[in-house]
């Protein structure tokens, strides 16, 4: 027939195969059975949970406008973005050429640690120094001098040093500048997908923002693991046990009596047994203070075999 689509043939050849059609692998598989998990969609250590790191983090970060303002003078303000985990082949990709980089050892961390400065805030900030502006300026491809180098230097040690407050607040370290490189292909980690637990912070100049990162191998944080999570519930043992030392601290208190002046040719000629009245009724409630500062109103009696004050008014 003229109209027909297939030939007997055809039919024939397609009834042969019918039921026969290749079934995908993954419909192969048998019902109930496991399929197995590729484990590089699973972060090993969540950074955000890490609750010592983000509370290091957080120290450093409200410390560093203050620690840097005497050598960037026009820093306005600094910001933390946030805390990932990323494979450092991956991160350094994305790094302009130049890169302010400091290699940094965290004693008793294994492994260099990178914090990294935006090109952006050398520049500007080497042109505040030097009495200029803090313009945008073009980077890429661009040299360090050996000023600039001595300024970068100069940022990473002040940051470092705050660091090392911050981390110390939570565990003993010691933070200490490696080297500088200011080319992120030329850094090299131990294997090839290592992955670091990076910190960013924006940084606001007067014309300009650019960004800070710190770098922290994944690796180096895993002995210590366990200590970081658990800062803050440790945290809260030592702010109790600090208070109740404070309040184990001996305090001066002094009750006074009363005042009265009398002259010099007065005060020579006392002798044992006289009075000296004092500008005060009996009646009266002395004065009481506490480490110098007068804090109660009290009025004068005995317990036991004891003078003692009674304490009737708090001044505030």
């Amino acid at each position: 027939m003229a109209d027909q689509i297939l030939s007997q043939e055809e039919v024939e050849l397609l009834l042969q195969t019918l039921g026969k059609e290749e079934i995908p692998k993954e419909a192969q598989r048998k019902t109930g059975e496991v399929e197995p998990i590729n484990p590089d969609i699973f972060e090993k250590i969540a950074a955000g949970r890490i609750s010592g790191l983000e509370l290091i983090f957080e120290r450093w970060t409200s410390n560093l406008k203050r620690a840097l303002s005497p050598i960037m003078t026009g820093i306005s303000g600094v910001y933390k973005e946030g805390t990932f985990i990323i494979k450092f082949s991956e991160f350094i990709q994305k790094l302009p050429v130049p890169s302010a980089i400091g290699l940094v050892s965290i004693s008793p961390l294994k492994g260099s640690c990178f914090l990294i400065i935006d090109p952006k805030i050398v520049y500007a900030t080497v042109s505040s120094i030097f009495g200029g502006t803090t313009k945008p300026y073009k980077i890429e491809g661009k040299e360090f001098t050996r000023i600039e180098l001595k300024i970068i230097e100069k940022i990473l040690k002040a940051m470092l040093t705050e660091l090392e407050v911050a981390w110390n607040s939570v565990m003993g370290v010691k933070v200490s500048l490696s080297g500088i490189e200011i080319n992120p292909t030329l850094l090299t980690v131990s294997k090839p997908r290592e992955k670091v637990i990076l910190l960013k912070l924006n940084f606001d100049l007067e014309n300009i923002s650019g960004f800070v990162y710190l770098a922290i191998p994944e690796e180096a944080i895993k002995p210590y693991i366990e200590l970081l999570k658990g800062v803050r519930e440790n945290e809260g043992k030592i702010i109790l046990s600090t208070s109740q030392a404070i309040k184990n601290v001996p305090v001066k208190i002094e009750a006074l009596l009363g005042k009265t002046n009398i002259t010099l040719e007065d005060l020579l000629r006392l002798k044992e047994g006289d009075t000296i009245t004092l500008k005060r009724s009996l009646k009266e409630p002395i004065d009481v203070k506490v480490g110098g500062i007068l804090k109660f109103k009290a009025v004068l009696g005995q317990l036991g075999m004891s003078k003692a004050i009674k304490i009737y008014k708090y001044l505030e």
